[in-house]
C-alpha cells in the first residue's frame, strides 16, 4: 500500500463522515417545530368549531322561532311545549331540533298573549349568562 492507496482511504472515510444522518439535537429542533406549528393549528381548528356551534345555535333558534310563529298564527295561541310540535303527522321539528348544539333542551316558556320566549343556554349551558342566543332578542354572541 503506497501513500497514493492511503489517501484514497482517507477521502473516502473523510466523505461517508459528510454523509451522516441527522444529529438527535437536529431531529428533537424539528419536532419541536412540528409541535409548534400542530399545537397553532389545533388553536384555530378549535376556535372555529367554537364559532359554528354558536353559528348553528342561532340558526336553530330562528328555525323553531319560526315554527312556533306558524304555529301561532294558525291555531291561534302558542304551543304549551316544545314536544308538541314533534308529534302528529305534520310536525313541523324532529325530537332531535329541541337541543341545542351543546345537547341541551332548548328553553321555551308561552308569555301570555305577548308573546313567548325560545332560548338556548349557550356554551356554558347556564339560563341568563351572557352567553344566551335567544329569538327575537339581540345576541351577545356576535363578534
Amino acid at each position: 500500500m503506497d501513500k497514493r492507496d492511503l489517501a484514497q482511504i482517507v477521502k473516502q472515510a473523510g466523505a461517508r463522515n459528510g454523509e451522516r444522518g441527522m444529529t438527535l439535537i437536529e431531529i428533537m429542533v424539528v419536532i419541536v417545530i412540528i409541535g409548534v406549528l400542530g399545537s397553532a393549528l389545533a388553536y384555530g381548528v378549535f376556535g372555529m368549531l367554537g364559532d359554528a356551534k354558536i353559528d348553528a345555535a342561532r340558526a336553530q333558534i330562528q328555525t323553531v322561532g319560526g315554527v312556533i310563529e306558524a304555529f301561532q298564527a294558525r291555531n291561534g295561541d302558542y304551543p304549551q311545549s316544545l314536544q308538541s310540535l314533534t308529534e302528529g303527522k305534520r310536525a313541523k321539528l324532529k325530537t332531535g331540533n329541541l337541543k341545542d348544539p351543546w345537547k341541551q333542551d332548548l328553553q321555551y316558556s308561552v308569555q301570555g298573549d305577548d308573546g313567548f320566549s325560545l332560548c338556548s343556554n349557550g356554551e356554558d349551558k347556564r339560563a341568563g349568562s351572557p352567553d344566551d342566543i335567544c329569538y327575537g332578542q339581540p345576541d351577545n354572541n356576535k363578534q
